[in-house]
């Protein structure tokens, strides 16, 4: 009969990690450069969760919990589709001892011991494989034996003779546990230990090695007499039986369940009175769906704050953060350093790595939640996954994540992808963050720059991008070309920032006295080159058609040439602090925004929220608008990320 593989959870004992994430670089006066080596030596990941999310989060049913929600109400949450209903006997259920696979079984009892069959009648067993289903059976005084052979037989079982219980002898560990334990062989013919128990004393003995026991302690008096916290327990207990019955007979054909990769099962290891009243009052209580089947209610340690769709419908958990008593949870969000040696390692298919770019994810909570597919980047190939095969290699926590850099210098500005899924931030220094789908297309970081950059500015379909420096030299990434620069150039005030043409076949670049230099199919609209200005212009944006732009100045004055309409500024305002930048709002209209973080609108541009009110900790220095116009970003100097609207955070370069 085949393995049924089940999927597993990882248990809240396991270690919590660390996270930021990705960033690259920017450049120098060069045409089309080929993408470079990932600017630094260590990627880093924030995330939230511990597991796959499928199902009940313990932390966050703890949460519920101590929130006074009943078991009942808990496993409704997380089980959605399926009904708790009881009359399930307590029948057998046959454990793989996995630890003992292939291995001669030894087993001993203090009130000793008989293998039906044979005349085995001592205080240990010795039953050793031949082969062809046979085991040859000796008895004798313990684990170390001596051994006197007693019989030849096909699945010899030890059953204990009296109320003491059996242990299996182990060279990591004996194991202690109720039942009868048999040698058998799988479909393969290999060796195998099963476990024989009643399922109730099986949950009872899963429960505490799933949920500490100590979380029955926890809030104040609640139903049957115990604390909030044991409605927790009663939900793990219902939750293991659940597991266990949907399993019947699946696990390789000789078993139902399996003790370390299905649920957690380490015989009489951490049994206590109150996770054994949390199995007796629950008894016979599984979750069904509508068919009558027995779900396979799957949990894991943390959902990081919303559960993953599978067999039940994903579902905030709101409970997730919980944190009482010293015990918090600390995977609910969590950090992760991964050296770019260990990637290029786990996948030497890439060559080096050069960038990571998250593809698609699965629509629910922060960054638009769990990575469903990504792709790494490297100098000889492309490797696309799933988040989940990601995080499982590299020993991530969960596959929901995002990445984040240091720019090694502040951030000046940033550019979004065409559908809002990502974007870049720029730093002085050339460096590049990449984060969401926006994909890492090179870097000038490892040059040495004669003036710092600036700007940054996209192609149209989000292939590439363009960095400018303060002396106008321009480097150009991925699919955008370069089309000239100032460079070479003495120009009277230094450049401050550049916009790209609708096709993506030229930009300008605006200097600090307006002044506008345009290439490739750029046009040349007017400039205030000429003006007296009350202040220095900060930066520009375009028109949807690319036939006009404006320009800002530091108070917040707008210029507009070619078929870009005035809409208003602040010219006339005292302001708390100066404007840095603007971004165009679809069907006429911009915002600006200052370096409080407070935005002005105008024309079709709509107010989605602002940091003006905060006390920031650093200035914000640009800002990104969505392509629908819904909402914006605005990024601070240390590459911290502000999203508001339909803006979603994909990560940040803070840090």
């Amino acid at each position: 009969m085949a393995t049924t593989v089940r999927t597993r959870k990882r248990s809240w004992v396991a270690r919590f990690v660390a996270a930021a994430v990705i960033g690259s670089g920017l450049g120098v006066a060069v045409t089309s450069l080929p993408a470079s080596a990932y600017p630094s030596s260590t990627v880093s990941f924030v995330g939230h969760g511990y597991g796959h999310g499928h199902g009940m989060g313990q932390w966050g049913a703890l949460g519920y919990a101590l929130s006074q929600t009943g078991y009942q109400s808990i496993l409704g949450h997380y089980y959605g589709g399926t009904s708790l209903v009881g009359g399930v006997s307590d029948q057998p259920i046959r454990v793989a001892l996995t630890e003992n696979n292939d291995n001669t079984v030894i087993v001993t009892s203090g009130s000793g011991l008989t293998v039906p069959g044979t005349p085995v009648a001592a205080a240990a067993v010795e039953m050793v494989p031949t082969g062809s289903n046979q085991w040859t059976v000796y008895q004798g005084p313990g684990c170390g034996g001596p051994w006197t052979q007693v019989a030849t037989t096909a699945d010899p079982t030890a059953v204990p003779n009296g109320p003491q219980l059996l242990q299996l002898c182990q060279g990591g560990g004996n194991l202690t546990v109720h039942g009868n334990i048999q040698a058998t062989y799988n479909s393969a013919g290999a060796a195998r230990t099963v476990n024989s128990l009643p399922l109730e004393q099986y949950v009872a003995d899963v429960v505490p090695n799933e949920s500490p026991a100590g979380w029955g302690t926890f809030g104040g008096a609640g139903p049957q007499g115990q604390a909030w916290g044991f409605q927790e327990l009663e939900a793990q207990a219902v939750a293991v039986r659940s597991y266990a019955m949907a399993g019947i007979g699946s696990y390789g054909g000789y078993a139902d369940m399996c003790d370390l990769s299905c649920q957690t099962y380490r015989g009489t290891l951490h049994e206590s009175a109150i996770t054994n009243l949390a199995a007796s009052v629950t008894a016979g209580q599984v979750m069904r769906f509508a068919s009558g089947a027995v779900a396979a209610t799957q949990y894991s340690a943390s959902t990081g704050g919303y559960t993953a769709p599978g067999a039940f419908p994903a579902a905030p958990d709101a409970g997730d953060a919980v944190c009482v008593q010293g015990w918090c949870n600390t995977s609910h969000t969590w950090t992760a350093s991964i050296p770019v040696s260990t990637i290029d390692a786990t996948w030497p298919q890439l060559g080096s790595l050069q960038s990571i770019s998250i593809t698609a994810r699965n629509g629910f909570g922060d960054w638009g939640g769990r990575v469903n597919s990504m792709a790494l980047i490297g100098s000889s190939q492309t490797v696309v996954l799933s988040g989940d095969a990601f995080a499982g290699a590299l020993g991530l926590k969960s596959d929901w994540f995002t990445t984040s850099t240091s720019l090694g210098s502040p951030a000046v500005g940033m550019a979004s992808t065409p559908d809002g899924g990502g974007y870049w931030i720029a730093g002085a220094n050339g460096a590049v963050g990449a984060f969401g789908d926006a994909g890492f297309h090179g870097s000038a970081s490892d040059l040495t720059l004669t003036r710092p950059v600036v700007g940054t500015a996209a192609t149209p379909d989000g292939s590439g991008y363009w960095q400018v420096a303060s002396d106008g030299g321009v480097f150009s990434f991925g699919a955008a070309r370069f089309h000239g620069s100032t460079g070479n150039l003495r120009l009277n005030q230094p450049i401050v920032g550049m916009a790209s043409t609708a096709d993506g076949g030229g930009y300008w670049m605006v200097a600090s006295d307006g002044g506008i230099f345009s290439f490739g199919d750029a046009h040349f609209y007017g400039s205030t080159g000429n003006l007296r200005l009350n202040r220095p212009v900060v930066g520009m944006a375009t028109t949807s058609d690319g036939m006009g732009y404006w320009l800002v100045a530091s108070d917040g004055g707008v210029f507009s040439f070619g078929d870009a309409r005035f809409y208003g500024s602040t010219g006339n305002l005292r302001l708390n602090r100066p404007v840095v930048g603007m971004a165009t709002a679809p069907g006429g209209g911009y915002w600006m925004v200052a370096s409080d973080g407070g935005i002005f609108s105008f024309g079709s541009a709509r107010f989605r929220g602002s940091t003006g009110n905060l006390a920031l900790v650093k200035p914000v220095v640009g800002m990104a608008s969505t392509s629908d116009g819904g909402g914006y970003w605005m990024v601070a100097s240390d590459g911290g990320i502000f999203s508001f609207g339909d803006a979603a955070f994909h990560g940040s370069a803070a840090g």
